[in-house]
């Protein structure tokens, strides 16, 4: 089972990059400005915090290390250039930004759907187990709220412990050769597309594209039964359009499937919370007041058939 699917986030850093810079440049003595030079909290704002500033149109949010000194600049580089992300150094080099003269912009991202960073993944129980026996979850694919790094190493550790007991304590179940035979049989007709009259790059971006228009906030009924409407013509359309021309195409392909079935999940359990929660994460504008009394607790998803999503829901557990 999932959850935690309408949380649909999205946070603010480097335009055009997905890392990190906050917390390297920020504790080293940054500024974080907005584009009329006002100084926010320096020392870590939250993504919420950053996100309503951009929305109250004082965005883009800048970076500013050019009043540091010399050798902290350096320390921050080797961090971002070495540690964290050495693609970052070339990054900087091709738009022409030097710490020690320019400021660095910051964007909200995407949309996504993450358990580290967010509320949203495979359920999981304090022993990492999933509702499927001998199934164990643990990092970002996990609903283990927020957990970060940490939480990805605490239950990475749990979920191999508690793996290995059940491994120890059920012989392997033999192979279902027919199931094998018809997974071959579907990536080789997925390979005969060559003549499909759109490429995966340009499909790709459609989609994405329409989830951007539908499936964010600010939510509302119409707009998630567009994206349910969009995504069911996706999951046909990629299979008789999309052309494949190699093994890398067939790879994106199925990336791209992933990514309209998670559109899909995420636009049925907002349609299904009709309320908003978690600010702006999950803003239903026909549903614009929290209702504990009616939706404190979690919305489940389960695909029972192919194309079937199946709704129930779970108490919130206290202790």
């Amino acid at each position: 089972e999932l959850t935690g699917f309408e949380y649909t986030l999205n946070y603010y850093i480097i335009k055009d990059i997905n890392a990190p810079l906050l917390y390297i440049t920020l504790t080293r003595g940054a500024h974080l400005l907005t584009a009329m030079d006002e100084h926010l909290e320096d020392s870590h704002p939250s993504i919420k915090s950053m996100v309503l500033e951009h929305r109250k149109d004082k965005g883009p949010m800048r970076i500013r290390m050019r009043h540091l000194p010399e050798s902290k600049i350096k320390e921050i580089e080797d961090i971002l250039f070495s540690t964290e992300r050495p693609v970052q150094q070339r990054f900087y080099e091709g738009r022409g930004i030097n710490f020690r003269t320019g400021d660095i912009e910051l964007w909200p991202t995407e949309y996504y759907l993450c358990g580290g960073h967010g509320l949203t993944g495979i359920f999981v129980n304090e022993k990492a187990e999933t509702t499927l026996p001998g199934l164990y979850a643990a990092g970002d694919v996990s609903l283990v709220a927020r957990g970060h790094l940490s939480g990805a190493f605490v239950f990475g550790e749990i979920a191999a412990e508690e793996a290995t007991a059940f491994a120890q304590k059920h012989r392997v179940k033999e192979i279902k050769l027919k199931e094998v035979e018809q997974l071959k049989k579907d990536l080789a007709q997925r390979m005969e597309q060559k003549n499909g009259e759109v490429s995966i790059e340009e499909f790709e971006y459609k989609v994405r594209r329409l989830i951007s228009d539908y499936v964010t906030p600010p939510k509302n009924a119409y707009k998630l039964n567009m994206a349910l409407w969009w995504m069911d013509r996706f999951q046909k359309e990629i299979r008789e359009k999309v052309r494949v021309r190699h093994i890398h195409d067939l790879f994106k392909m199925l990336e791209v499937e992933n990514i309209i079935l998670c559109a899909k999940l995420s636009a049925t359990a907002s349609l299904e919370r009709q309320e908003s929660r978690w600010g702006f994460w999950h803003y239903r504008a026909d549903f614009p007041k929290k209702d504990d009394q009616n939706w404190l607790k979690h919305i489940m998803l389960k695909q029972e058939t192919p194309g079937e999503i199946k709704v129930t829901y779970r108490p919130i557990i206290k202790r």
